[in-house]
């Protein structure tokens, strides 16, 4: 499969940062929170399908998205998801090949996205899945907490989502580096590292619910 057009994802991307802008009230955020260069894990809370593109028209880098397979294939949305260099999951399983995905990704220098809670309705961990810890792990890249903040209950389903206008509003935290520390990938650290990263989504939440 050829790679994605780097013009078709600019213009796709400026569009998405207009209606991000025009629908949700959503702009870049200054100082960007994101490293100007360099690998790093975008992580946040998760109860709306817009999330990703709240956090794209927000940060100052691309991210590359962790997403479920069974929307992925969507056949008329496929060719946009690969644009943005989504990276497919199967849902309720180890998918070996989702996390070299993101291993290769990090390993390029790249941002990538994920929400450490899985779904919005199936496959939904509140307390976090340790995918993400057991990214940190094995690639030694910085997490950026962000949450993100709806004004009312979102629709459930992506087309809903999109035509929905709705005021939302994104924080990013600093970053969490966790490089040179002592890491393992025993199932107690990788826990306890998601906790960790968890706490820090959760403590940006509470400053948007107290604002």
């Amino acid at each position: 499969m050829s790679s994605p057009s780097p013009l078709l994802f600019e213009v796709l991307n400026r569009l998405n940062s207009l209606v991000c802008a025009v629908m949700y009230g959503v702009q870049p955020v200054n100082p960007p929170p994101l490293p100007e260069t360099g690998p790093a894990i975008v992580v946040a809370n998760h109860t709306s399908l817009s999330d990703p593109l709240v956090l794209l028209a927000s940060a100052n880098r691309r991210i590359t998205f962790l997403m479920a397979q069974e929307i992925y294939e969507r056949p008329l949305l496929q060719w946009v998801f690969r644009v943005f260099n989504c990276i497919p999951v199967r849902r309720g399983a180890v998918d070996v090949r989702a996390i070299r995905a993101m291993v290769r990704a990090l390993d390029r220098g790249d941002v990538v996205g994920i929400f450490p809670e899985g779904g919005i309705d199936q496959f939904r961990d509140e307390q976090g899945h340790e995918g993400v810890a057991y990214l940190v792990v094995k690639t030694g890249a910085p997490v950026i907490p962000a949450a993100i903040w709806w004004q009312k209950p979102r629709p459930a389903t992506l087309i809903g989502s999109l035509l929905s206008p709705c005021q939302a509003v994104v924080r990013y935290g600093a970053p969490l580096v966790f490089a040179g520390c002592s890491l393992s990938s025993d199932k107690p650290a990788l826990s306890a590292l998601t906790v960790q990263i968890m706490d820090a989504i959760k403590a940006l939440q509470v400053t948007l619910h107290t604002a």
